[in-house]
């Protein structure tokens, strides 16, 4: 699966909390978007559903950035189970 997961993050940051996305790189924590864990949660779950996969057993260290969240959901992606049957 060739997604670029930073651009869908984006996007969805936009779309749930009117984050501007040309404001936002990889280096950006969710902290300084003013993302709680919550909110993490929310994201999370678009996410699942947009890629069309089940994420399971995320961990993100503490206020991450971008990069680490596509990071992490990206060595997620290969273990992940698909929802599309």
């Amino acid at each position: 699966m060739d997604i670029d997961i930073v651009s869908r993050i984006k996007q969805l940051l936009h779309s749930l909390f009117g984050v501007d996305s040309s404001k936002v790189d990889e280096s950006t924590t969710l902290r300084d978007l003013g993302i709680d864990s919550m909110h993490v949660v929310n994201l999370l779950l678009d996410l699942e559903q947009d890629l069309g996969i089940e994420l399971t057993d995320v961990n993100f260290p503490p206020n991450p950035t971008l990069g680490q969240v596509a990071e992490t959901i990206s060595r997620g992606l290969s273990d992940a189970p698909s929802t599309h049957g």
